[in-house]
């Protein structure tokens, strides 16, 4: 047996059989080393303590056997010390602390006489003291063992129930009372109103911030060429891009938190336009960042992760999209499901940024912990604004350190994250299955249809031609409350007529375009938007699902049905305003383009 800096553990007690008298030399030897042996042996048992906690936490019995015989031989290193110490305060010469010393060892009865006095039991004092010692030490380190559990159970119950700190434990803390600061409140304390602190004459009340008090009125749409300044690896398969005017000032175009930009590149000979949504914050004004996962199959996506490097151009219009929030209610729960995060984080960072006096709750399903995008980020704000409160699940995460929620966001997920869901404004985005079954579980959760807006992540099935068109990245346009929008099949679609314009069935009617001069075929079934990118017809877009109202153009003369007509407003409507990748026609009909 050895101890832990190689000596022999029983090497000690022989060499005292060759010192016949308790000089000052030997009596220097024999307490230098049963100080070693003492610092020695605590060391092991400390070292041996941790082993077995990470080894009974991970059953392993061999670890635990392992770790378990170190703490073993820990106790007799740091026995052997006492006892030769005891021994040397009592004046007993060398070969004497030696035999009582192998005596014990080999449980032989104790000397009678003046040199082994009677304790209790039958046992020395010597003996009796020394097993007091030992039992006093391992009482003091197990009490320190249970010491450290219980405070690493405090950190895990702490880190599960309250935002400050890392994210991985997900949930919301207990609010406190109204009026009391949120960091300090006490696990079970009521939670606040929605509004923060109650309203009185000594605390007024401060209202939340407003699209016109900050951001001023619904920004115009701009066209033009950004460079990228900068390319940051988010995730092994998602990148942000940081776009900046080429010229060196402030971007040219504003926009809301939750807005989406459009870009269009030149892929294979053919121009193909993808949305993606503004994931900074709309106060900041020298840049603006789009983070985008690479897909294969998704032309712009690969494109820009593969082509697009610092100081690259590339063509651009911004703003759209419906799905904003600035600070109107009191409080906003975002819910967001993979790279469905962008719009939810553009939100974020502006009410962060604005010191949103209301509640903020960020719920966030990833697939693995790889796939958690701006986690750093989070945490950052997270700990500095204690009304954002952030709660992530993670699809798979077997094998790695998360310790967090698992899973899919689930109603339960819902309901212990965010206190009172059912008087919250709630914006969705993420794919649609995942949508779809949050809408559900927020229905059960006894959330009004009206209070949950979503985000576009995928145009309806057959309303873009696959080789100009990829399926949209989370940015396309709101989707407002209600059924998603009727197929093309849906009966009655509404029909918008100009002029003498009637509804007649022909087999192919004709388009022209009165300010390119073109003239065109319109097939029963062909939106404006495809008949004129048929004949080189610039009509700008984006979703091609009826929503973001980038491709109003007016009809001036003929009647056209629309099956979603959400991107147009009532006044757009009484202006002969119609959406070209909605409109279609079996009569011969006049647009404005």
């Amino acid at each position: 047996m050895t101890g832990e800096m190689g000596q022999p553990t029983l090497q000690f007690y022989p060499s005292l059989m060759d010192m016949p008298a308790l000089t000052p030399d030997a009596r220097q030897f024999i307490e230098q080393e049963a100080q070693q042996r003492l610092s020695t042996g605590t060391q092991a048992i400390t070292t041996g303590e941790t082993g077995l906690h990470h080894a009974m936490a991970e059953k392993d019995s061999t670890a635990i056997q392992k770790a378990a015989a170190g703490v073993r031989e820990g106790l007799l290193q740091a026995e052997s010390g006492a006892a030769a110490l005891r021994a040397l305060a009592e004046g007993k010469p060398p070969q004497e602390i030696a035999l009582t010393w192998f005596k014990d060892r080999l449980s032989l009865p104790a000397a009678t006489g003046a040199e082994a006095p009677v304790g209790l039991l039958g046992l020395t004092w010597f003996h009796v003291m020394g097993m007091m010692c030992l039992g006093l030490f391992a009482v003091g380190a197990l009490l320190i063992h249970f010491a450290r559990m219980r405070r690493i159970s405090g950190l895990v119950a702490r880190l599960a129930s309250q935002p400050p700190g890392p994210i991985p434990f997900g949930g919301v803390p207990p609010a406190g009372p109204a009026g009391a600061p949120r960091p300090s409140s006490p696990p079970g304390s009521p939670p606040p109103p929605l509004a923060g602190p109650t309203a009185t004459a000594e605390t007024p009340r401060v209202p939340p911030a407003t699209p016109v008090e900050t951001l001023g009125a619904r920004p115009q749409r701009w066209s033009g060429a950004l460079h990228v300044a900068a390319v940051f690896e988010e995730t092994h398969d998602t990148k942000t891009f940081r776009m900046m005017n080429p010229q060196g000032r402030a971007i040219p175009f504003t926009f809301l938190p939750g807005q989406f930009l459009t870009f269009s590149v030149e892929i294979d000979g053919k121009r193909v336009r993808r949305s993606y949504t503004i994931a900074s914050a709309p106060t900041q004004t020298s840049y603006v960042e789009v983070t985008i996962k690479r897909q294969e199959h998704h032309g712009v996506s690969a494109y820009l992760h593969d082509r697009a490097t610092v100081g690259s151009l590339v063509d651009i219009s911004a703003p759209a999209g419906r799905l904003t929030f600035t600070g109107e209610a009191e409080s906003i729960v975002l819910i967001a499901g993979g790279v469905g995060i962008t719009p939810m984080m553009s939100v974020t960072r502006y009410l962060t940024d604005i010191s949103f006096p209301g509640d903020i709750f960020l719920l966030f399903g990833a697939r693995s912990t790889e796939d958690f995008i701006f986690r750093e980020e989070l945490e950052y704000l997270q700990r500095r604004h204690p009304n954002l409160h952030i709660a992530a699940t993670m699809a798979r995460a077997a094998g790695t350190t998360w310790m967090g929620p698992e899973g899919p966001v689930s109603k339960e997920f819902i309901a212990h994250a965010v206190p009172e869901i059912s008087r919250r404004q709630i914006h969705l985005c993420g794919p649609p299955p995942m949508m779809d079954a949050v809408r559900a579980e927020l229905a059960e959760l006894g959330v009004p249809n009206e209070q949950v807006q979503t985000e576009a992540f995928a145009p309806a099935e057959g309303m873009a031609p696959p080789d100009t068109l990829e399926a949209p990245h989370p940015a396309e346009a709101a989707v407002p409350p209600g059924p998603a929008p009727p197929p093309p099949a849906a009966p009655a679609p509404a029909v918008t007529r100009v002029g003498n314009g009637a509804a007649a069935p022909l087999a192919a009617a004709q388009i022209r375009f009165a300010v390119s001069g073109k003239t065109g075929a319109l097939l029963p079934n062909q939106p404006v938007l495809e008949a004129a990118e048929a004949i080189g017809v610039d009509i700008d877009y984006s979703c091609r699902v009826g929503i973001c109202g980038v491709c109003k153009i007016k009809l001036v003369e003929g009647a056209v049905t629309m099956a979603v007509e959400e991107g147009l407003e009532p006044s757009d409507k009484e202006r002969a305003l119609i959406l070209a990748c909605q409109a279609k026609s079996t009569s011969n009909v006049v647009v404005e383009a």
